[in-house]
């Protein structure tokens, strides 16, 4: 289950750091979109809570919040890494991190 956390966590990076210009730009060469950028922030954010939901569901309130802060530092922490070191292909991985993510979903209750 923790691996669901840790995939909405680089997600939801992705999509935080998509939403700003300057790292839209390291990835894209498409124009930025004021409007679309606000969008990926809000999509980001619901990303986060929703991995807040699925680990105190998982873990309870005694330890799902702590779960939540560490997969967020780890994802946070391989998002850096990633954009630092190979910007193009960060996308990819963010989206290869999101469909693990939704085929781990089923598997909540196991």
């Amino acid at each position: 289950m923790l691996w669901l956390g840790l995939s909405l966590g680089v997600a939801a990076w992705c999509l935080l750091s998509l939403g700003l210009e300057k790292h839209h730009g390291q990835v894209s060469t498409a124009a930025f979109v004021p409007a679309r950028g606000r969008v990926l922030r809000a999509v980001g954010w619901a990303l986060l809570a929703l991995m807040f939901a699925v680990l105190v569901y998982e873990r309870g309130w005694a330890q799902g919040p702590i779960f939540w802060f560490a997969a967020m530092i780890v994802s946070a922490l391989a998002w850096t890494l990633l954009m630092t070191m190979a910007p193009k292909a960060s996308v990819k991985v963010a989206a290869a991190a999101l469909l693990s993510a939704f085929v781990a979903m089923p598997f909540w209750a196991v």
